[in-house]
């Protein structure tokens, strides 16, 4: 009994540390000259490393914080089992009062400038004091959160392999409030062209490849109209000269019949855009609490669990998954 009530309080003694390192957020407060005027958090659990690591850059939804995102989406337990560093950009009540990124603002979603600039100081830090993979660096969000990574995408298609957008828009949909809520709610159309133009203007010079896409899209979303993920596919699709045919379509993805993958891919048959498109699902991630790897996550107002842990799946696409 003795024995048995030790291995017991081993036991939850472990888990609330490893509770603990799960929930650790790190602020940086000197990052660079900030002229968006962020919070900087991260997550790692050290500055020295023997191999060099992922980056997964978060970006926080409407009425959230870096806490918030990271409670939500589980990232950091994918970060501690699978050794890769997670960086949470946060907006400030001063910047915009529903703490959202201001990714219809067109002095924060050009390159150098405002909003976007700060994320790419807080990247180059991260990569200055930290042992980071330069080939292995992601971003993703929520909703506002989703839009602003593909700001950083568009702005900074060098520093990215991939990003994951949520309920999220293509790069310079609108330049302002007004045409921002157009957008969302899908009253508003762009063609493929001037959404190509409006990425290439930011890098007249590139010519490296532009990275590849994840869309998650609720097709019940009251605030993002699924027509924005058409958008996003048919700017992605071109930017890596792939086609808006699909490849490959999988309906009932991992038996759960409300979900639909579909892969677009280039010339040489490499896939460049992938899209989950959710029957019954609104402005929420899939999440799918649980103490296994694929699973984590918090549901409540910005999740629901639909058996499908949208973050585990995403570091899988991503390459990040060690399994």
């Amino acid at each position: 009994m003795k024995y048995l009530s030790i291995l017991i309080l081993f036991s939850i003694s472990t888990n609330h540390l490893y509770a603990q390192s799960e929930n650790k957020l790190t602020e940086v407060q000197h990052f660079g000259t900030n002229p968006g005027n962020f919070k900087m958090f991260i997550h790692a659990d050290s500055t020295t490393h023997k191999t060099k690591l992922p980056l997964v850059v978060v970006l926080h939804g409407c009425g959230q914080n870096a806490k918030d995102v990271a409670e939500l989406t589980g990232w950091n337990k994918l970060a501690d089992l699978n050794n890769f560093i997670v960086l949470y950009p946060q907006q400030k009540f001063l910047n915009n009062p529903e703490l959202c990124f201001n990714w219809f603002n067109n002095h924060d979603i050009e390159k150098d400038k405002g909003e976007c600039e700060s994320i790419f100081e807080m990247i180059v830090f991260v990569k200055n004091h930290y042992s980071i993979d330069s080939s292995s660096i992601f971003v993703t969000g929520l909703s506002a959160g989703a839009a602003m990574s593909a700001v950083m995408m568009a702005t900074h298609p060098e520093q990215f392999r991939c990003g994951a957008i949520f309920a999220g828009g293509a790069y310079k949909m609108a330049t302002n409030p007004v045409s921002g809520a157009k957008g969302m709610l899908g009253k508003k159309y762009i063609s493929q062209e001037t959404l190509v133009k409006n990425v290439h203007k930011q890098n007249p010079d590139y010519k490296g490849k532009y990275p590849n896409l994840i869309v998650y899209q609720g097709l019940n979303d009251p605030i993002v109209n699924y027509k924005n993920a058409t958008f996003l596919i048919n700017q992605w699709t071109a930017l890596n000269n792939s086609d808006t045919i699909p490849d490959k379509t999988e309906q009932s993805f991992m038996g759960i019949e409300d979900i639909t993958r579909t892969e677009y891919t280039d010339n040489s048959g490499r896939t460049t855009v992938i899209s989950y498109s959710i029957k019954n699902l609104g402005h929420r991630l899939l999440i799918k609490p649980g103490d296994k790897e694929n699973e984590g996550g918090k549901t409540g107002m910005f999740g629901v669990d639909k058996g499908f842990h949208s973050t585990y799946q995403t570091a899988k696409e991503f390459g990040i998954i060690k399994n």
